[in-house]
């Protein structure tokens, strides 16, 4: 199952009918449901709420209604009939899916052995910067603020003067159920999705003063459209995160081609030491990390964003991301 965040317009839910990809809006397209099914999804979306979070709690009694809708609407498609306002997902306007404006979003650094390594020759950085080389080096990483993610299609704009903009592809996954149990490292998932990580490495290379201290705020990856993501969310109780491919292509060049299987540290290894500090629960979003392949790896001379690059990041089961930046 495969969900959208419809520009301005609630949430819709994706289908795949000869050969090409729809939108439906979920909560409108319900009312063609028997009155129980119909109610328990219209239930999810009280006073036009744009939050995921309770269709996330309410997950194994709302995914019956959930499955007989997509049936139904695919059906429909497959006839040849249209009742439900179906739309061609490239003519629908997406925002980020986050599960929710307010999502929790921890991301994972030096997570992939072969861009970590690269990274520390290259900024003088000790081999503990590479996540999973120990068993006593926990993960770390850093805090995303929501409101700096923007979906696909999004212009991203970094701010004006940076002369070194990098691409990170990743994954992202979404916590789902109850809390979290402290310290543990099963988890519960409930969707993932694409991401890119847009980075300034300025500071990182002498170029500029942004972030300084034992305590940053991180503001080379929290700038104005510096992350995004999408362009759906892939939604089912049975996920399989272990062996995602994960690709980045600039301008149809690839650059990075890896696998969720190459993680120093899993989702749920990440999940346990981040939630013996800080609650986990159903809607809280971890970030897989990059491999290897990014701009910055070949130093100050890498193959960095310019002016109208697209950047287009592929996750197995996603359609692809694809962004357009605009440097100032």
């Amino acid at each position: 199952m495969k969900l959208v965040r419809v520009a301005g317009a609630g949430t819709g839910l994706v289908v795949d009918s000869a050969g090409s990809t729809y939108v439906v809006d979920l909560a409108g397209s319900a009312s063609a449901l028997d009155d129980g099914p119909a109610e328990a999804i219209k239930a999810l979306f009280p006073g036009g709420s744009q939050s995921w979070l309770p269709m996330i709690g309410a997950w194994p009694s709302v995914r019956g209604a959930l499955l007989t809708l997509l049936e139904l609407v695919q059906d429909d498609l497959d006839r040849g009939r249209d009742r439900l306002g179906a739309r061609p997902l490239a003519e629908v306007p997406l925002d980020p899916p986050l599960p929710d404006p307010a999502s929790r979003i921890f991301a994972m650094g030096g997570n992939f052995p072969m861009h970590a390594g690269r990274m520390a020759s290259r900024m003088e950085l000790p081999e503990s910067f590479v996540s999973g080389t120990a068993d006593d080096t926990p993960p770390w990483g850093f805090y995303v603020i929501p409101g700096t993610v923007v979906g696909p299609g999004a212009i991203v704009t970094p701010p004006e003067g940076t002369a070194k903009l990098d691409y990170e592809a990743e994954v992202g996954v979404v916590l789902g159920g109850a809390e979290h149990p402290r310290g543990s490292d099963r988890v519960s998932l409930w969707g993932y999705t694409a991401w890119n990580d847009f980075s300034i490495r300025d500071d990182a290379l002498g170029l500029s003063r942004i972030d300084h201290g034992p305590l940053t705020w991180s503001l080379v990856k929290n700038f104005r459209t510096g992350n995004s993501c999408g362009p759906w969310m892939v939604v089912d109780e049975a996920i399989d995160v272990t062996d995602l491919r994960i690709r980045c292509r600039v301008n149809d060049e690839l650059r990075q081609d890896g696998t969720t299987a190459d993680m120093g540290h899993s989702f749920g290894r990440i999940a346990a030491h981040i939630s013996r500090f800080v609650p986990l629960g159903g809607g809280d979003m971890i970030l897989s990390g990059t491999p290897g392949g990014t701009a910055m790896e070949d130093g100050p001379d890498g193959a960095f964003l310019r002016d109208g690059d697209e950047v287009e990041v592929a996750v197995d089961g996603v359609a692809p991301l694809r962004n357009t930046v605009k440097m100032g």
